[in-house]
């Protein structure tokens, strides 16, 4: 299943580089690039949306302080459940649009159920517990945080400024060591051949040519994109 996976994978660059083609009569290879139907959504569903991700972290205020000094989140509030559990929330302005309009901490509060992009952060204060280990570490169903910026060679910039660990800078092929390099970075490809892997890291590589792959305090895998990436289906 994996390297069918990773075969699909090598060719999914291609059908992002046009539009997919017309099928000939001929034709009876099926497209790599598969679009999802235009079928509206079930009317029960109106009013769904993402509104927050959470994370376990080994050190609360390291994690606080990285995402506010380095994606500009602000700390709207910890909530101290026990003397050892603590919830905090993290959250851009205006919805999650950062810079669109500024907030005060107390409205961004009143707006915590009605935004998007909202951060958790799952902390259990215990003295001499081991650290939880990041993705980097072992396979999870965390795969990567997605954050959009409006230029991703500035941001780089910054990131190397502020000292972030930087795994894939932008124009670079995916990395052939360090943790993307390893078989559980991206998802278990343990069972790969060195060939499959090969292809999966090319492909990958191609696809993300405009992007960064960083590290939060935890190792969790960000990945940094421009705003202005262009529209995948149109050559």
């Amino acid at each position: 299943m994996l390297i069918n996976f990773a075969s699909l994978l090598l060719l999914l660059p291609v059908a992002l580089a046009c539009s997919p083609p017309a099928k000939g009569q001929n034709d009876t290879e099926p497209s790599p690039f598969v679009m999802g139907p235009d079928t509206p959504t079930d009317p029960e569903t109106v009013g769904y949306f993402t509104n927050h991700f959470a994370l376990n972290v080994n050190d609360l205020e390291r994690s606080i302080e990285f995402y506010k000094n380095v994606f500009g989140f602000r700390h709207v509030f910890t909530f101290h459940l026990t003397p050892i559990f603590s919830v905090t929330y993290m959250a851009h302005s205006s919805g999650g649009k950062n810079g669109t309009g500024y907030q005060t901490t107390e409205e961004i509060l009143r707006e915590k159920n009605n935004g998007q992009g909202r951060l958790e952060m799952v902390y259990m204060n215990l003295t001499g517990k081991a650290d939880i280990p990041g993705p980097s570490k072992r396979a999870t169903t965390l795969s990567h945080i997605g954050i959009i910026v409006p230029n991703t060679t500035e941001t780089q910039t910054r990131l190397e400024r502020l000292g972030v660990e930087i795994y894939k800078k932008v124009g670079e092929p995916m990395p052939t060591s360090g943790p993307l390099s390893n078989p559980y970075s991206l998802g278990d490809t343990s069972n790969l051949s060195a060939k499959d892997f090969a292809e999966f890291q090319d492909a990958m590589s191609q696809l993300n040519s405009l992007n960064i792959f960083a590290a939060d305090p935890d190792g969790n895998l960000l990945e940094i994109l421009p705003s202005e990436e262009g529209n995948p289906f149109v050559g």
